[in-house]
């Protein structure tokens, strides 16, 4: 009976993840600046016109058309297979990056095609950097509050523990089943007493290293509006540092809680409560990129300002990120000439690499390798089960 409400459960978490992401990707579109077309840069005035329409429409169809396709695969799975619905959970989103690169790829190239027949021209410095944007932000401009409220909450499951340690039977129990009651047990010691606060504290250094990056990563300035683009990106910032703080807390509460059922087993919450936990926070980080836009672009701020004393040698200068033999497949900046080391994609709204670089080829491998490593690990230990 456990294992099919642990389905039943895995299957509607897969459905919903389909639905999240099905609903995400043919919006991307929406999100992205007009100037970019699939990976491609086009004159503003173009990103209206009914070839670029078109290619978005062509985009659009093949986005619905695979969801729905991934959609009919995890319910058959799940009337044929059921037992092998915690293990779908894993793989079907992998379907969707199939489904995006579908609909992304051959519209790039198309994007190109259309560009070189209407001979349309932008110029290659699509990037103003004023004082600001050379030196990034600073880490004052963090949300502390969010980590610092973590991390209290860490410190006291840490204190918690250390002072219930020695009245803790000899087992203690390490696992919980959807009903939140215990099911497996381990000997009591430090380690096993302590692996959750560890487990919370690299989930914490890991979401504040996400705030660090948007912190840190240059600002990319339309040279046509400046004062415009700076602006909206100060407030993007801003909306997604907090959004990256909010998660960090609810992630830090949430195993906090885990953790602390391992000292009192009666400490009950429903099943449904404690996903919300780790659910709610998320909405934040889906909801600002798709209200504001790609670094902002769909912001429109009250007030505009620039810096009061911007360099003006760095203002307009060329880094190649406007040309668009630098990006591969429209997707993945490869500049050796440009120093930055994170520059904003052209589709979506996300951050990438300047993967020309030494150091940034290496982390992407690093964590190339880590995923593959959580999917051989996560694959193995469900045939073991």
């Amino acid at each position: 009976m456990m294992n099919n409400e642990l389905n039943l459960f895995m299957f509607i978490t897969n459905i919903a993840i389909a639905v999240l992401i099905g609903a995400l990707l043919p919006i991307l579109p929406v999100l992205t600046r007009k100037s970019f077309l699939f990976g491609v840069k086009i004159p503003l005035e173009q990103s209206g016109s009914p070839e670029a329409k078109k290619l978005k429409k062509n985009y659009i169809i093949t986005c619905l058309t695979g969801t729905a396709v991934i959609f009919a695969l995890i319910i058959a799975q799940f009337i044929i297979i059921p037992d092998l619905t915690l293990l779908s959970v894993l793989y079907f989103p992998l379907l969707f990056v199939a489904v995006q690169m579908a609909g992304f790829i051959p519209n790039w190239k198309k994007a190109l095609k259309l560009k070189e027949e209407k001979e349309w021209t932008v110029t290659e410095s699509v990037f103003a950097e004023t004082k600001s944007s050379h030196s990034r932000g600073n880490l004052s401009d963090l949300p502390w509050f969010w980590y610092i409220a973590s991390l209290i909450i860490i410190f006291i499951t840490v204190v918690i523990a250390l002072v219930k340690y020695p009245e803790l039977p000899d087992k203690i129990p390490t696992h919980f089943d959807i009903n939140m009651q215990p099911d497996a047990w381990s000997d009591k010691n430090l380690f096993n007493l302590m692996l959750m606060p560890l487990i919370n504290f690299a989930t914490l250094a890991l979401m504040w290293f996400v705030g660090f990056i948007f912190v840190k990563a240059k600002l990319q300035i339309d040279p046509q509006n400046p004062e415009l683009s700076f602006a909206q990106h100060r407030i993007y910032r801003r909306r997604m540092g907090h959004s990256c703080g909010i998660l960090a807390l609810g992630m830090v509460a949430g195993m906090g809680y885990i953790g602390l059922m391992s000292i009192f087993p009666d400490l009950f919450m429903p099943f449904w409560l404690m996903l919300s936990i780790f659910l709610i926070p998320c909405i934040p980080v889906i909801v600002v990129p798709v209200i504001s836009g790609q670094g902002g672009c769909k912001i429109k701020p009250k007030s505009i300002s620039i810096d009061k004393n911007p360099n003006p040698s760095i203002i307009n200068k060329t880094t190649g990120r406007g040309d668009d033999k630098y990006w591969l497949l429209g997707m993945f900046y490869c500049n050796p000439d440009d120093p930055a080391v994170m520059v904003e994609d052209r589709f979506g709204s996300n951050i990438g690499f300047n993967y020309s670089r030494l150091p940034e080829k290496i982390v992407a491998a690093l964590g190339l390798l880590a995923l593959v490593a959580m999917y051989v690990g996560f694959t193995v230990l469900f045939c073991s089960l």
